[in-house]
């Protein structure tokens, strides 16, 4: 019988780390590909030898049950930013077991200026996957369409505070357990996808300062069931909010979007960062004034 020794947190996830004895190890197939990815990282630019200047083998056999073991045994790897988390534990998605099954889980590379496109082909490799966070880059290019080809089981994504350019890419609501999607600080442009209203897990949805425009489509009415934030401040969005009269949001920031208008749905009136600075909301929208609404 498995007795579990503490818990702990990361980033708001909790792990549930299990006593002694824990092995640790990776799988052979995931170390032949975790340094195949390095190798074409390096490749890119200098910011990407500041972030895997870890990944060198042998790994430290004090947390390790093979001669290289970028896994090893704890909640983070041996290599730094990857994680390699068991099974889901007592039914709730962000408790795993720890150490897992040898299978890559988690890539978090943070705030190193890391150059090029957006590596998801590199790291396709990676089919579970749970957490791909590569925010505080360099990285340009477009939001790529494969999330869900690659990583059919996310439940993070986070490209924020990058130079990413391009439209928001409708196949991102393919991903069907993503939990949270961040794109903050960038420079995405075009229209919101009706399809997001077809994400029943989505918990986060951080849009703020990018260049993102039309209206709140009508079918994200389906998410809000547990739909908890959406930042869309400082974009070009307009017409009213209805499409969100049924949400009850934690936090929800909207300004400096100056064609936003029409009256504020309660469950976002109250939420945290609720700002109507710099937008016409609490007024009538141009097609309710012309048809005397």
């Amino acid at each position: 019988m498995v007795v579990f020794k503490h818990t702990l947190f990361y980033g708001g996830v909790a792990l549930l780390l299990m006593g002694e004895p824990s092995y640790g190890y990776t799988a052979e197939d995931q170390v032949a590909a975790l340094i195949k990815f390095r190798d074409a990282m390096l490749q890119r630019g200098p910011h990407w030898g500041d972030a895997l200047w870890s990944w060198t083998c042998p790994t430290d056999q004090a947390n390790s049950d093979q001669e290289c073991d970028p896994c090893g045994r704890e909640a983070w790897g041996n290599w730094e930013h990857i994680g390699c988390r068991g099974a889901p534990l007592v039914n709730t998605p962000w408790e795993f077991q720890v150490p897992g099954d040898g299978m890559v889980t988690d890539v978090h590379i943070t705030d190193y200026k890391i150059e090029g496109n957006v590596p998801t082909d590199e790291l396709c490799a990676f089919s579970k996957l749970r957490q791909f966070d590569v925010d505080g880059g360099w990285l340009t290019g477009s939001i790529p369409s494969n999330f869900h080809k690659c990583f059919p089981d996310l439940l993070e994504i986070d490209l924020s505070f990058n130079n990413l350019t391009g439209t928001l890419p409708a196949e991102i609501a393919l991903n069907q357990n993503l939990q949270e999607f961040k794109i903050e600080f960038n420079d995405v442009w075009g229209s919101l996808p009706p399809e997001f209203g077809n994400m029943k897990s989505l918990r986060w949805l951080r849009l703020h300062v990018n260049a993102l425009n039309g209206t709140i489509p009508k079918e994200w009415a389906g998410t809000q069931e547990l739909l908890q934030q959406i930042t869309v401040d400082e974009n070009d969005f307009e017409g009213n909010l209805y499409a969100l009269k049924d949400h009850s949001l934690s936090n929800f920031s909207p300004q400096y979007n100056p064609k936003l208008c029409g009256m504020v749905p309660i469950g976002l009136r109250y939420a945290h960062g609720f700002n109507y600075h710099d937008t016409g909301l609490g007024l009538p929208c141009p097609d309710e004034i012309e048809n005397g609404i």
